[in-house]
């Protein structure tokens, strides 16, 4: 049976330790944890193979969110997409157009509560050939609804941290664009490789530079990324002035110091 939006997002508020979960439901294990949901789509699906590791381990050094380190990699037919409230598409070269069926599935997912997040990942600037696949897809899934930029002012950029331009590895674009689906944005898009500023090599090293900002510029992507995944399960939270101490509860860090570092937790806007 599908699961409908109620059961998505109690899926999603499961994984934040925010409901308590019956007895009969222990035996769901794992299935209740945050865990990113990988696209496979198309030959270059996996330009950064490691950045989801990271993103992960962030959001659980910063949050309180129960997050499995380890993604799940799909078809975007798959009947599992509907376990995960927050999908990954990444892709740094044209990709091919999708079937009919995983289309549906796929709008399906989203118009239940899911939550597409698309980073293209072109190495020296934006892949123009992963964009165009994008708008092509994007268009099937929601006719009439093109990507537009989303508002520095919505909720997106303060669901955790304020943001005053969502970075990633690259500074090309100064706004994510998106598609806004019964008000909450169901597709979000990224021109600047988000990903690729999370990409480690083998000795923990970050593998490739974040330009123009340099280390100041990664810390500025991780906090959308953070914003990206508490948007994802908690929509418009902050707008309802819902208290976010609970977020907090596991890791404390300063604002201003370098990635996972531990401090006193940032004042609430």
């Amino acid at each position: 049976m599908t699961p409908t939006r109620r059961d998505l997002l109690r899926m999603a508020l499961a994984a934040m330790g925010a409901l308590v979960l019956p007895e009969s439901a222990e035996a769901l294990g794992d299935r209740t944890r945050f865990r990113f949901g990988h696209l496979r789509i198309g030959p270059g699906w996996d330009p950064h193979p490691g950045a989801l590791g990271t993103w992960a381990q962030e959001l659980r050094l910063r949050t309180s969110i129960d997050v499995r380190i380890d993604r799940e990699e799909l078809g975007p037919g798959d009947k599992a997409l509907f376990r995960h409230p927050f999908l990954v598409w990444t892709g740094d070269r044209e990709t091919p157009r999708l079937g009919d069926r995983d289309i549906e599935r796929l709008r399906r997912v989203l118009s239940l509560g899911g939550f597409l997040f698309i980073d293209n990942g072109g190495r020296t600037q934006p892949s123009a050939q992963f964009e165009a696949s994008v708008r092509a897809e994007v268009e099937r899934l929601f006719p009439q609804r093109p990507l537009k930029p989303i508002p520095i002012d919505h909720v997106l950029h303060r669901s955790f941290y304020r943001i005053d331009r969502p970075l990633g590895r690259r500074a090309t674009k100064s706004q994510l664009e998106g598609v806004e689906l019964d008000r909450r944005y169901v597709v979000v898009y990224s021109s600047n490789d988000l990903l690729g500023a999370y990409q480690r090599d083998r000795f923990g090293g970050f593998e490739l530079e974040a330009a123009p900002g340099g280390e100041a510029q990664r810390e500025q992507a991780f906090r959308l990324g953070i914003n990206l995944v508490l948007y994802a399960l908690c929509l418009d939270y902050k707008d309802d002035q819902t208290h976010v101490n609970h977020l907090l509860k596991k890791r404390r860090w300063r604002p201003g110091s370098p990635s996972g570092s531990k401090s006193p937790p940032p004042e609430e806007p």
